[in-house]
């Protein structure tokens, strides 16, 4: 096996050095991050994550997990992830929606996501081609002018 680099940054770092930086930005733990991370990167033929490989290589692959992972403990990491996106979502989403935060708050708020996905992509070694962060944020107007239209059906 090619040795597997996403998390290269991250040598020499403990599993808490890890957590604490996620923390500063996101709601993820380092091992929801990784199983995430390594169930998009590692798939078979038929588009399924190889969640029993990856738990087994666990330590072989990212620098900062020390042990082994069960099948299910992969698959439970990863369901923990999806929640807590979901999650994430609602509560930004809510924010808006509820009048919490102003349009040009959102607009702001937005702006620093995509500086800290920036980020987090460069901390785990992949590349983000400048347009996504357009893409990123074309998209999410796009989601707010549905749930808009979404909220004007239901009064």
């Amino acid at each position: 096996m090619n040795k597997y680099r996403k998390f290269k940054k991250m040598d020499n770092k403990s599993y808490s050095d890890v957590t604490r930086f996620l923390k500063q930005t996101t709601h993820l733990t380092g091992r929801e991050w990784v199983t995430a991370r390594l169930c998009a990167d590692f798939k078979n033929l038929s588009n399924q994550s190889e969640m029993t490989w990856i738990g087994e290589k666990l330590p072989e692959l990212v620098p900062f997990m020390d042990e082994t992972y069960t099948r299910q403990e992969v698959s439970n990491a990863r369901a923990s992830f999806k929640k807590k996106v979901q999650r994430s979502g609602t509560t930004f989403f809510y924010a808006y929606y509820a009048g919490l935060i102003t349009q040009e708050e959102m607009l702001n708020l937005i702006h620093k996501m995509v500086k800290d996905i920036k980020q987090l992509m460069d901390t785990e070694g992949s590349e983000i081609p400048e347009e996504h962060a357009t893409e990123v944020q074309l998209l999410i107007a796009d989601v707010l002018r549905r749930i808009n239209e979404s909220l004007d059906e239901d009064y």
